[in-house]
């Protein structure tokens, strides 16, 4: 198996914010959050960048993705 690499637009990017998750899994951002809660698809955790930011790691985003596209789950 190939493995993917993260698309360019991302390349420079270690953090993805939580509106940018939401339009890589085209969810809104509450639907989204249930699904971290349930578990019902593969969402990487959130990750704490600064006191009051959060984000998701861009490597695990996109390993989550695969996932999904491979028919996983």
């Amino acid at each position: 198996m190939k493995k993917r690499t993260i698309p360019s637009e991302f390349a420079d990017h270690f953090f993805l914010t939580t509106t940018q998750v939401c339009k890589l899994y085209n969810f809104s951002q509450k639907t989204l959050t249930r699904r971290e809660k349930d578990k019902s698809i593969p969402i990487p955790p959130r990750v704490q960048i600064s006191k009051n930011r959060y984000g998701y790691r861009t490597d695990l985003t996109f390993d989550c993705l695969e996932k999904i596209s491979n028919g996983v789950f």
